[in-house]
């Protein structure tokens, strides 16, 4: 993975954690989206980048979108757990329930990769 992109993921995880700090940390999301969306441009097939992106999109709420991007991130060979768990919240979030289960059962075949981080989901919403 270039520098570039491990520094974009790098920053746009401190802003997405940063969020809770602050009432108005959602901002941060935009911003973390708008990193991310510059080096992919730079590196489209980066599945931590895409990875990283459609956690974000996610927490922002559009999960169609995040379901997109993942599918991408997978469909590249993604090995990141995190790829499939993050689908699986957009699936769930679309109220797409079966087909999330299968990939959070998938998201446990693999490992976190370094700089990905798990889209927010509370299953007790469920």
């Amino acid at each position: 993975m270039s520098a570039e992109a491990k520094d974009a993921l790098l920053r746009a995880k401190r802003l997405v954690a940063a969020t809770g700090k602050d009432a108005k940390g959602w901002k941060n999301h935009r911003c973390a989206q708008e990193l991310l969306q510059a080096a992919l441009d730079e590196d489209p097939g980066n599945t931590a980048l895409l990875t990283a992106l459609g956690a974000v999109l996610s927490d922002r709420g559009f999960h169609k979108k995040a379901a997109e991007v993942l599918e991408k991130a997978r469909k590249l060979g993604s090995q990141d757990r995190n790829t499939y768990y993050n689908l699986a919240v957009a699936l769930m979030n679309l109220e797409q329930h079966d087909r999330a289960m299968r990939w959070f059962k998938k998201a446990s075949d693999y490992r976190v990769a370094d700089g990905t981080w798990e889209a927010y989901f509370d299953p007790h919403g469920y």
